[in-house]
């Protein structure tokens, strides 16, 4: 169970959509669904060497309410910077869930 206290960090949810044109062009645009509050539970960082490269990889964990909204596809803002959906914990017997996103690098 999650008091609400602890529900201290908004986290903005946009749904991505896939549009086609008559010509067959495809585009993706987001569309804002809502805002949500959550806690923010741990952070994870890797810093991974792959074929000479040094990439940095930020996992956040937050825990929020049972939202059907949120689903994989869906993109997170978070304190101005945009996160992905990694993996979704439902636990609906105490309506909420567990996300774990990474950050998207631009």
């Amino acid at each position: 169970m999650i008091f609400a206290g602890k529900l201290t960090e908004t986290l903005s949810i946009y749904k991505v959509e896939e549009v086609q044109g008559r010509t067959g062009y495809k585009s993706s645009s987001e569309e804002f669904v809502c805002d949500v509050f959550a806690e923010r539970m741990k952070n994870k960082e890797n810093l991974v060497v792959d074929a000479g490269e040094l990439f940095h990889d930020l996992e956040l964990t937050f825990r929020l309410r049972n939202r059907r909204e949120l689903t994989e596809t869906s993109i997170l803002q978070y304190n101005g910077e945009r996160y992905r959906v990694n993996s979704i914990d439902r636990y609906p017997r105490d309506n909420e869930m567990v996300i774990k996103v990474m950050k998207i690098n631009e």
